[in-house]
């Protein structure tokens, strides 16, 4: 690991050598502006320069030329951040700065679309994205729950005063199957001070990690995707801003959390006889029994408005988000035996509001001031059938409905004194309160062998509240270079535990308090005159006293008895440092470079009653992560671009037992970009490493049987991809 960390900072020190030996031998012209890159996750649009946050900014052109066409593939280009899969189609989890966020728990950093909060993301998809924001560190004073790691904004292409039409089709052939995807973009004026745009994308194909059982599907996704935007200017000081979009997903022979072993040669000498019929499984597929079917429906719709008095401006939002799953084809034993077989089927519908006042940026003093309310309604339930059967086998549990209902008032100012105007001070503070709620009948959900997990009546109901403060200091030590430190804390509400809920556990379980973090940070951004040199950096110290870990009661033999609850008696601390840097040394050469380094690890984890996993990494947290892409254009249009990805090790659970190695992941690009047309050929994850992307467990149905499950990534891919724009 010593040899790649000191590879990964080897890359990242030529970058910047080169870029600074091209700034040695090309003098600014004072007639090249330098272009100013935006944040708006500030709750104002701010120059990057004058963020007192490490943040990270991809704009539509840096998108576009990176391929990132889902969240998944934006952990790459972002330094200490990482998106969790638990398979295919199942939700991400976003872990910053070594504070890991896994598929019990939600997520501790908060994601907006549109203006629009998703606390729970699947990999959705990123169509015609106009920028991503990537803001590290707590984000609670102006986002309030669920931001404590950071925050992530994610912002689509508005309607367009002009007509815009835009369209692309891709190809890909992998391992197993292939995909093809169609997508594009219109829009232009409807009216007077009217604009509106429709975007879409059609993707039908083969899973990239199929089930080779005889008489199962082996696993395709189809995917539609519709989303249309208004924009109304009636008048100078309004702007009226409406979006809609439907994701609808259906994947025959796809359970959307899928596990495979992780060392398969064990797998094969273990059951490839006497439960698989021979057959052995390779790196990117499996053998299973359950049958398998997952839809997947997303509808959101959202409404902003923002005012112009001439002394401030007022802002408001509204959003709804309906998110509908059912999953079925959970494989309790991971072989073609005909054991257990698992359904997993859950309705979502999230409310949001929020109202506030910004006074002018350009005043020495400035403010923000706000309210925001928060509801979520959530009812789920779990299904098994035992031993043979079909999609309509399933045989339900009780359901469980959850409620949330939040509500926030908050505060932030800067102050720039006339007499030092090149230092600014900064303050917030929020107080967010959340009433929790939780509700289940008695039954039971049938494991076989005998074995149930019992539920039991259950009416939960509490309140949570945190005061969430930030503090802040800015000095401008020229136009070129900025210094910033800050303090913040952020949390996650307690909750209730009904999959705990159970005859046998205790009652002290069923409620778990909330989590909070201080976070410390300090940092610098720096930009050579021309805007073709920047560099930023920044360390930081985390520490959680009540840390929310995920728990499982099993048997002695490993098997587990209950179904997973949330404990908040742990503790962590994470410190470490990102570093990025970008440059265009020479008219068409684009160089980009991140590390990040996150040394995150358990203060205190009773995982039993005999093991306390203090002072052992954090789990799904790498100890390093970094990227190097370099791309060239000529003039006539051809172009050429490749990157490397380094991801060092890290454990796939918190005892530390399932490893996952140091990793480097190569993608190459070639082909041509004119004004009207544009082909590129690409291939991913050329070296085809075999990854995993998620928790690891033990066997559901035998328990210890020397092996771990795991979900994987995306093994090597090549494409083509043709693009038309008017």
């Amino acid at each position: 690991m010593r040899f790649l960390s000191l590879r990964a900072a080897s890359l990242f020190a030529i970058t910047c050598s080169l870029a600074v030996a091209a700034q040695a031998q090309e003098a600014p012209s004072a007639s090249e502006p330098s272009t100013d890159i935006v944040v708006t996750g500030t709750r104002r649009d701010t120059k990057l320069q004058d963020t007192d946050v490490s943040v990270t900014v991809l704009d539509r052109k840096t998108l576009d030329e990176a391929r990132i066409r889902d969240v998944r593939q934006l952990d790459a280009a972002v330094p200490n951040v990482q998106f969790n899969e638990s398979g295919q189609l199942g939700s991400t989890f976003i872990s910053i700065r070594g504070i890991e966020s896994n598929p019990f728990i939600v997520n501790r950093a908060a994601v907006y679309i549109d203006g629009i909060p998703f606390r729970e993301l699947s990999n959705a998809v990123l169509n015609q994205v106009e920028s991503i924001e990537v803001l590290r560190g707590p984000q609670a004073t102006l986002y309030g729950a669920n931001s404590e790691s950071g925050l992530i904004v994610i912002n689509t292409r508005a309607p367009t005063d002009h007509v815009v039409a835009e369209a692309r089709g891709t190809g890909t052939t992998y391992r197993g199957g292939i995909n093809g995807a169609v997508d594009g973009f219109l829009g232009g004026p409807l009216g007077e001070g009217l604009a509106g745009s429709v975007a879409w994308k059609a993707a039908q194909g083969d899973s990239f990690l199929p089930n080779r059982q005889p008489g199962r599907p082996g696993g395709a996704l189809r995917e539609l995707f519709l989303q249309g935007r208004l924009r109304w200017h009636p008048v100078e000081a309004l702007t009226v801003n409406g979006t809609a979009y439907i994701l609808d997903k259906h994947a025959p022979g796809i359970f959307d959390q899928q596990y495979v072993p992780r060392d398969i040669d064990l797998y094969n000498r273990s059951y490839a006889d006497s439960f698989n019929g021979g057959r052995r499984i390779g790196r990117f597929d499996y053998l299973e029994d359950a049958p398998k079917l997952t839809d997947q429906r997303e509808i959101v719709s959202g409404l902003s408005a923002s005012y112009d008095p001439g002394y401030g401006t007022i802002d408001l939002t509204l959003s709804y988000r309906h998110f509908q799953s059912d999953a079925k084809g959970l494989d309790f034993d991971f072989t073609a035996l005909p054991t257990v077989a698992g359904r997993d089927a859950k309705k979502r519908d999230f409310y949001n509001a929020e109202l506030r006042f910004a006074s002018p940026a350009s005043e020495p003093f400035n403010y923000i001031l706000g309210v925001t309310h928060y509801r979520e309604d959530h009812d789920r339930f779990l299904a098994t059938f035992v031993g043979a059967g079909t999609l309509a086998s399933y045989r339900p549990a009780p359901n469980q409905y959850a409620h949330a209902r939040d509500w926030g008032v908050f505060g932030s100012a800067n102050w720039s004194p006339v007499f030092l105007p090149e230092l600014t001070l900064g303050a917030g503070i929020r107080y967010d309160h959340a009433r929790r709620t939780a509700r289940q009948s008695a039954g039971q959900l049938d494991l076989g062998g005998g074995s149930l997990f019992v539920y039991r009546d259950a009416e939960l109901g509490g309140d949570f509240g945190a005061v969430l403060p930030r503090f802040s200091i800015r000095y401008k030590a020229s136009p070129q270079l900025t210094f910033y430190a800050n303090a913040a804390k952020g949390y996650i509400p307690g909750g209730f535990n009904l999959t705990a809920a159970q005859a046998d556990l205790p009652d002290d379980i069923l409620r778990f308090a909330s989590e909070t973090m201080w976070s410390r940070e300090g940092g610098f951004k720096w930009r050579s005159a021309d805007g073709k040199l920047r560099l930023t950096g920044a360390g930081f110290y985390i520490r959680s006293n009540n840390w929310q870990e995920i728990q499982v009661a099993a048997d002695a033999n490993g098997r587990i008895i209950s179904s997973d609850y949330i404990g908040a008696n742990a503790s962590i601390e994470s410190k470490g440092f990102e570093l990025e840097a970008a440059a265009d040394p020479v008219r068409g050469l684009t160089l980009t470079a991140n590390l990040g380094y996150s040394d995150a690890r358990y203060r205190n984890l009773q995982v039993n009653a005999t093991t306390n996993v203090r002072g052992r990494r954090v789990k799904l947290v790498p100890a390093y992560d970094g990227y190097l892409a370099a791309r060239y254009q000529l003039p006539g249009g051809l172009f050429v671009r490749g990157d490397v990805s380094l991801t060092g090790k890290e454990s796939l659970e918190s005892l530390g037992q399932a490893v996952q190695g140091a990793t480097q992941t190569v993608g190459l690009q070639a082909g041509y970009e004119g004004p009207r047309w544009s082909a590129r050929a690409f291939v991913e994850n050329l070296t085809d490493v075999r990854r995993a992307s998620g928790l690891a467990f033990r066997n559901l149905a035998f328990g210890n049987d020397g092996n771990w499950y795991a979900p994987v990534g995306r093994g090597r891919q090549a494409g083509v991809e043709l693009g038309w724009k008017l």
